[in-house]
């Protein structure tokens, strides 16, 4: 055995040559001889923190540090450091993400001009801290971001100054959320056409400081306010908008609104509507609606069951319906209130929520399918967040008719249930839909992402029993691995 050598054989198993052997044993650099574009695409694999660390190799390396278009920052260096790498970077920014925990609305106007000079596609800034003291906190600009396509912010309720003026030339995307507005301009002028011609999406949750909302917009096709809280005047004249959600806008004072989007197909109005006071014009196109939720038992002087009924009058035939049945958890004073519900638009597709807290539901939920015999397709959703039962004599379990009533549903073909527990009033609701809907080609199930495995190879079971054939079965369980939770196909193990 020849014991000599080795560096030889080495290189020669590695495909090296000798001069590169030679040239890695005398440490030569030649990583820095790579082309400028290579060294990027190298960089790029490295966090924003050990890629800017690279800059002390050597002159070379701090330069191809300054031509990354992607700078993702989760904990950002002191604001005028910041400032003065933005500044220095000699190309423009495609992603550039900011987590700022904390931060102060003067650190924020440090650095956020110099990305607008920037970002020519994405900005993410996220910036979180006590909500108990956000209005002292104070408010810093919003720069125009003329060459960004997409703006997030995520602020805590950090005050947002809206500038009075600047165009937003390239925008696309807006998402606003837990921001607190200050002027002096008005965010329905910064987002309407003039000053963002391109905007396609914009999504404001969780704000305050906004009472009068006007936007006109040529280019908007997407639209979602949730959670505006304070809002009492909502405009929106869109041509162009598919999509709009207003959800938990009107808390504190009456709706007061006018809607002029005639191409909308889905609107979500889970908010109060007054039809004297809301004017949503003519929407020829609308496929979908949803409301808020209506209490299957409360007293005549709960304004939001009218509010859900209004709506509900306001639209004659559409596609898809969605709609939720809450229950308080006491019901013993209060009054059934589901005769009040009269009628239904008329739908192929009832996307139906449940929250029963534990209550006979059957009865309910019976009452809305006789509105809308003519559904294809059903999804449930059991929204509870635990399994509770009430007493033996409560009155949800009073009312039987359920159970003995026919009902036709000759045209449901597919069923959907989603966060299945099975408990006895699921279970029973389930085998009377099999009575109901003769015609029911496929059922799929979602287990609840709760159960154990016991309980789901016995639900499994337990629907086989009561199933025609025909009928085609399928059972999903939520799978939960390194903080991803994805659905997958379920067959109980022999």
């Amino acid at each position: 055995m020849e014991l000599g050598g080795g560096s030889e054989c080495a290189a020669k198993r590695q495909g090296l040559s000798s001069s590169d052997t030679a040239a890695a044993a005398a440490g030569e650099d030649r990583l820095s001889a790579l082309h400028d574009d290579v060294l990027v695409l190298i960089l790029l694999k490295l966090t924003t923190r050990a890629a800017a660390r690279t800059s002390v190799l050597s002159h070379r390396w701090r330069r191809i540090w300054a031509l990354l278009p992607v700078l993702r920052f989760t904990s950002p260096p002191e604001p005028h450091r910041l400032r003065h790498a933005l500044d220095d970077h000699k190309v423009l920014l495609r992603d550039f993400l900011v987590g700022a925990d904390g931060a102060t609305a003067e650190s924020l106007a440090v650095w956020l001009p110099a990305a607008a000079r920037r970002v020519s596609g994405d900005l993410t800034l996220k910036t979180y801290g006590p909500v108990e003291d956000a209005g002292e906190r104070g408010a810093f600009e919003f720069p125009c971001f003329e060459k960004a396509t997409t703006i997030s912010f995520f602020l805590g309720f950090q005050g947002l100054a809206v500038p009075l003026t600047g165009v937003f030339t390239r925008l696309t995307g807006l998402h606003l959320s837990r921001v607190w507005f200050h002027g002096p301009g008005e965010l329905g002028d910064a987002v309407s056409s003039p000053r963002c011609p391109c905007l396609q999406r914009l999504t404001v949750e969780d704000a305050r400081g906004l009472r009068d909302l006007a936007i006109h917009s040529e280019s908007m096709l997407l639209m979602e306010l949730r959670g505006l809280q304070a809002l009492s005047r909502l405009t929106v004249v869109a041509p162009a908008l598919e999509e709009l959600t207003v959800a938990s806008c009107f808390l504190k004072s009456p709706p007061i609104a006018n809607i002029s989007t005639p191409l909308l197909t889905k609107l979500d109005w889970i908010d109060e509507y007054d039809p004297s006071s809301v004017h949503l014009g003519k929407m020829a196109h609308l496929q979908w609606l949803g409301t808020g939720f209506y209490l299957v038992y409360g007293n005549g002087g709960f304004l939001h069951n009218q509010s859900c009924l209004s709506l509900l009058q306001h639209f004659e035939g559409i596609k898809s319906l969605c709609l939720t049945l809450a229950y308080l958890r006491g019901i013993e004073n209060y009054d059934y209130m589901m005769e009040d519900m009269a009628m239904l638009p008329d739908i192929t597709f009832l996307r139906l929520m449940v929250m029963a807290y534990g209550h006979a539901f059957e009865v309910s939920a019976f009452h809305v399918l006789r509105l809308c015999t003519g559904i294809r397709r059903l999804m449930l959703l059991f929204l509870s967040e635990a399994e509770t039962v009430c007493t033996s004599d409560c009155k949800c379990l009073q009312l039987i008719e359920w159970e003995t009533e026919e009902l036709l549903l000759n045209h449901l073909e597919e069923v959907e249930i989603f966060e299945w527990r099975g408990t006895k009033h699921e279970v029973a609701f389930v085998k009377r839909l099999f009575d109901w809907g003769t015609m029911i080609k496929e059922m799929t199930v979602n287990f609840c992402h709760s159960i154990s495995d016991v309980k789901a190879k016995e639900l499994y079971q337990s629907f086989q029993s009561f199933s025609r054939p025909g009928v085609c079965m399928k059972f999903y369980r939520c799978q939960i691995r390194s903080e991803k939770s994805s659905k997958v196909l379920y067959a109980p193990k022999d």
